[in-house]
């Protein structure tokens, strides 16, 4: 593979469409289409679906784009530091963190070493990705969500962890729109969105969530993703219920627009977990990680004061 084939394909996956995909390349729609051609002959498979206007990436290669967002990003660093002579970008570090952590707790955990005057690079995954970028040093440090009963965290041998924050994964549901849960529910169905089960949302959902529900009534799994925020969009519209880490629904909840149901159906606590490769750690890594740590201190200390 060549960085260009994996940023032409990229190309098409973010835009939609290779006219779009061509303008972001700077190349004429023609050419852009010869190189597409070019890539499927080299690599002796189709790469996108041309019955459909606009082509769409083929099931096999759409499964492979955060592998090739991976491999992206790593062969520009990759150039970038051989290039790198001087040293001036060294003081940088890869932080690979889980979607939703990613929207909540991690700019408040960036910001507590912002000072240091280091540049940093943010990877959002899910969380067997965010483990394997540590395990394969793609990555610097994870933040990752840990439930107490879950399987132990992968490779943890290999890890230094740390808890950094608390979080609870609650159901919401779009605040007018209850009439149509009620209505579902009078009829002894419960629309939910869930998580895949090789996902850890997925592993607590099916662990600890949906047996939990088998007297409410049905559990009808309306939508499947992968996604935190695609999960609370759906359940903005009053689709089905989501499962959410509060903190990514708390303002829309105090303002009414979504409605937290724990009261009637169940939550599950969550501890956020920072983790690091416990071996040969770079006086950066060292410096963010205290400081990370120290955050935590502080702010368990004001709430005892």
């Amino acid at each position: 593979m060549r960085l260009e084939w994996i940023e032409d394909i990229l190309a098409v996956a973010e835009n939609g469409s290779f006219q779009t995909a061509c303008e972001k390349r700077n190349v004429s729609q023609p050419a852009f289409s010869r190189r597409i051609r070019q890539i499927e002959h080299a690599l002796g498979t189709t790469l996108f679906d041309r019955s459909t206007r606009p082509a769409r990436l083929s099931p096999h290669i759409h499964d492979q784009l955060d592998r090739m967002r991976d491999l992206s990003a790593g062969l520009r660093d990759l150039a970038a530091a051989l290039q790198d002579s001087e040293g001036t970008r060294r003081r940088r570090i890869v932080i690979a963190s889980q979607h939703a952590i990613a929207a909540t707790s991690t700019p408040e955990i960036i910001g507590s070493f912002a000072d240091l005057d280091i540049d940093t690079r943010l990877r959002s995954a899910n969380r067997d990705d965010c483990l394997a970028q540590i395990m394969t040093r793609r990555a610097d440090i994870a933040f990752i969500h840990d439930v107490m009963g879950a399987e132990e965290i992968p490779g943890s041998d290999f890890l230094e962890i740390a808890t950094i924050g608390e979080e609870t994964l609650i159901p919401v549901y779009a605040g007018d729109k209850l009439d149509v849960l009620n209505e579902a529910y009078s009829h002894g169905e419960l629309p939910v969105i869930a998580y895949p089960s090789d996902v850890f949302l997925g592993q607590v959902q099916r662990r600890m969530i949906f047996p939990r529900l088998m007297r409410v009534g049905r559990v009808r799994p309306r939508l499947e993703t992968a996604l935190t925020l695609a999960a609370l969009e759906f359940a903005r519209t009053g689709f089905a219920i989501a499962w959410i880490p509060e903190p990514l629904a708390r303002d829309e909840i105090r303002d009414g627009r979504l409605v937290d149901l724990r009261a009637t159906l169940p939550a599950v606590p969550m501890t956020l977990i920072a983790a690091r490769l416990s071996d040969t750690v770079t006086p950066i890594v060292s410096d963010v990680w205290e400081r990370i740590i120290a955050s935590v201190h502080s702010r368990t200390a004001l709430a005892i004061s």
